[in-house]
């Protein structure tokens, strides 16, 4: 399928045929992905995926960011294929492929972010965007505290994978009302959860404290307001070690 699939025109991704096919390749590769309990099961699928078939997904999500049905378990996939459970992502400590996945997290999201903000809402927002967006904040999210990536190699060779994709999330969670965030339980976990990711790390805390002043208070208004809402798991990531803390001791 992933052979046929490569071989098609960009105007054949529009196709009932491709989509299809395309959609159902990332509902099988999640499963399989979430069938992976080792080091050994996860590299196996690591060396098929990485890097013969990832520019397939980079192009899929780039020529169908408006097609939520094609979106979503492409990005779930991801999602799963990125959380580090029961230490199956641990590389040797020579390999690079910690830092190569994560270039590819970054490709996938920047794509996908960058285009979803310049379309129109549509008459089902959550559907069309916030979905999409909630997805990717969570396969950051995991990624960033996987524990497989150093983080500081990027900064040290002037290489933009992690602060792109920390700039495109953060423009994709400013582009979407308080309101909605508060209203929406997944999209709310996810900001949330993403959050708490962010100022968990030295590193990425900084690309919220070099934003513009307006900017950062958007967002420590919404930690306040997750932290007064009625769900506790939320008001736990925001106060009890979580976001608002580890602000508060790196200030």
């Amino acid at each position: 399928v992933a052979v046929n699939l490569e071989a098609s025109a960009d105007a054949a991704f529009r196709t009932d045929v491709v989509k299809y096919a395309f959609t159902g390749l990332m509902r099988d590769l999640r499963g399989i992905a979430m069938a992976t309990n080792s080091r050994r099961t996860y590299g196996l699928l690591f060396d098929w995926l990485y890097p013969s078939r990832m520019p397939l997904l980079l192009r899929a999500i780039s020529l169908l960011t408006d097609e939520p049905e094609v979106t979503t378990p492409l990005l779930k996939f991801m999602s799963e294929f990125v959380l580090n459970k029961a230490q199956r992502l641990t590389f040797d400590s020579s390999s690079p492929n910690g830092i190569l996945l994560f270039r590819e997290i970054s490709k996938l999201i920047v794509a996908y972010g960058s285009r979803i903000l310049l379309l129109p809402n549509g008459t089902n927002i959550y559907r069309s965007k916030y979905k999409g967006i909630w997805i990717s904040l969570t396969v950051l999210s995991r990624a960033l505290c996987g524990n497989y990536v150093n983080f500081g190699v990027f900064e040290l060779y002037g290489d933009r994978a992690l602060a792109d994709a920390l700039d495109i999330s953060l423009k994709m969670t400013l582009s979407i009302p308080l309101s909605d965030i508060l209203t929406f339980k997944k999209l709310s976990k996810a900001y949330y959860g993403y959050m708490e990711v962010l100022f968990n790390n030295h590193i990425t805390i900084n690309s919220v404290l070099n934003l513009d002043t307006s900017t950062f208070v958007h967002i420590v208004t919404s930690l306040e307001s997750g932290l007064k809402g009625l769900d506790t798991g939320i008001s736990t990531q925001v106060c009890h070690y979580g976001s608002l803390y580890h602000l508060e001791m790196f200030l």
